[in-house]
């Protein structure tokens, strides 16, 4: 038998570090792009306009950038920006859990612990992107639904809807047992659903950019092309307010990242933009 090794392969350490540092930069472009060079047009792009319960704007008193990376604020009496006191802590382990479950899946992946295969034509990559959308999709829907069981949401994700007007680096402000399960149905995917390593890519990417989008406080959307005047539902392919109803109205839009579970439960709000039309 082949001697067994504790030590990480050096694809598993570069996936640990890609993994912190792509959410790390995703954050910083979103926030040093709008909440600090455009932050006087806010009422233009902000998804709550008017929700200005805490200060989201990152410059310092001096007029420079005020990096908002949690991590940061870790050894200050007091948060900035109006922070939870446990955000900087929360955020920072999470983020560093998710690097760590990032890491272990590719090293099961090495070892032939997991159900991807290398290769795969087109249609092949494809397919295998679908059933791991939907799988998560739908492993996803019914684990926030139990988040929030009142016993639950009291002792766990109350914590996530501290904020409902989420913007850049609240989106890890989770309670570290409830992130934890996430990451098992996130990740967890490599191991139990036959894929390409492409589609497995592509499947944490869109994933990993859409939790980031989802919080970010900032109106974005990608069209169907040629949907014309047609409601959010039928015009949007994704949208960054379909999650930031759910901080606001709570018991709506419990779906991540596409809405197909809500509509499919009834559970579905479509939200209106801030100039009366619908998104």
């Amino acid at each position: 038998l082949a001697s067994w090794s504790a030590t990480p392969h050096a694809w598993s350490v570069w996936t640990f570090f890609a993994q912190l540092c792509g959410y790390v930069a995703l954050s910083t472009v979103l926030e040093y792009v709008f909440f600090y060079r455009r932050w006087t047009e806010r009422r233009n792009w902000r998804i709550q306009p008017s929700n200005e319960t805490r200060s989201c704007h990152a410059s310092t008193n001096t007029g420079g950038y005020d990096w908002g990376l949690p991590v940061r604020d870790l050894w200050s009496v007091t948060p900035r920006r109006g922070r939870h006191r446990l955000h900087s802590t929360y955020a920072t382990v999470n983020l560093l859990v998710s690097a760590l479950f990032a890491g272990a899946t590719c090293e099961a992946y090495i070892r032939g612990l997991t159900n991807l295969s290398q290769g795969g034509i087109f249609l092949e990559t494809g397919f295998g992107l679908a059933k791991l959308i939907a799988v998560q999709s739908v492993l996803e829907y019914y684990w926030h639904r139990v988040m929030h069981v009142p016993a639950v949401y009291k002792q766990l994700h109350k914590l996530h809807h501290h904020y409902n007007s989420p913007v850049v680096w609240d989106d890890l402000f989770i309670h570290p047992c409830e992130a934890f399960g996430y990451y098992v149905i996130l990740y967890g995917t490599g191991v139990f659903v036959s894929a390409t390593t492409i589609s497995f890519l592509a499947y944490m990417a869109l994933m990993g950019t859409c939790g980031v989008l989802d919080h970010c406080g900032i109106l974005l959307t990608l069209k169907v092309p040629f949907s014309g005047g047609k409601s959010r539902s039928a015009s949007h392919l994704y949208a960054t307010n379909f999650h930031d109803a759910h901080h606001a109205k709570f018991n709506v839009n419990y779906a991540f990242p596409f809405p197909a579970m809500d509509v499919a439960h009834g559970t579905y709000f479509e939200e209106t933009n801030k100039r009366g039309g619908k998104n």
